[in-house]
């Protein structure tokens, strides 16, 4: 097959989008069927019958990523949506969550990934309304960052080893703190986030969340606790 097409797969999957040579090559969307409906997994990019390039990813759970993919793992730059304590199964999108009033809240991560790890620098906004900013390595905080505690309104500053604090102060946070590490302008409708990669892939908006800078990540305050930190 080559060119534009679709195939169904004996499993009930369908992909309509590019094709180069029977693989799944330039644009396209895959459908995964299960519970006797599809929905989109995935619709983005592909390069030799893998996810390659920019795209969106659904999985059961209707978590959602967008962003960079190098062989079908998240690599690069992207953002996530992710259920609180989505091991839970009992959250799956088989339509038994219809008007439950306690489905849980999500966490949102903007920034680096490694061969589809949360590597490098990034921004978390949890479910409970906590930030945090700064280093990751494998899933957990690491190396210098900011923990905002939105229900004390204070601020952990310091250096984190896979998850755990390694040394820092706690301080109060400042007004409007979580929003200017957030990139969130503040309108009349309430935050203002971009839509520019919604249009792209013509899904539906999700929060905007963004780094301000996101090369930049760390600050000075940071950068010198770090040296203190590996100092001792």
């Amino acid at each position: 097959m080559h060119g534009r097409g679709e195939m169904t797969y004996v499993n009930g999957d369908v992909y309509e989008g590019d094709w180069v040579e029977n693989a799944r090559e330039g644009h396209g969307t895959y459908w995964k069927h299960e519970y006797g409906r599809h929905r989109a997994e995935y619709v983005g990019e592909w390069r030799r019958g893998k996810r390659e390039g920019f795209g969106v990813f659904h999985d059961e759970l209707g978590q959602r990523f967008e962003g960079d993919w190098v062989r079908s793992k998240r690599h690069g730059r992207g953002r996530q949506t992710a259920i609180a304590n989505a091991e839970n199964r009992e959250y799956q999108t088989d339509g038994s969550n219809a008007g439950r009033t306690n489905v849980p809240g999500v966490d949102v991560y903007e920034g680096d990934w490694v061969e589809d790890r949360m590597t490098g620098e990034g921004v978390m906004a949890y479910a409970n309304g906590d930030v945090f900013v700064g280093g990751w390595l494998d899933g957990e905080k690491h190396g210098a960052g900011t923990h905002l505690y939105a229900g004390k309104g204070r601020a952990y500053e310091g250096v984190w080893d896979r998850g755990t604090p390694r040394c820092g102060t706690y301080r109060e946070a400042l007004p409007n703190e979580a929003e200017r590490i957030l990139g969130r302008e503040i309108t009349g409708n309430g935050f203002r986030g971009s839509a520019e990669r919604n249009a792209k892939t013509k899904m539906k908006p999700i929060p905007g969340l963004g780094l301000v800078a996101p090369r930049d990540v760390e600050t000075e305050s940071r950068q010198e606790r770090l040296r203190e930190c590996e100092a001792r």
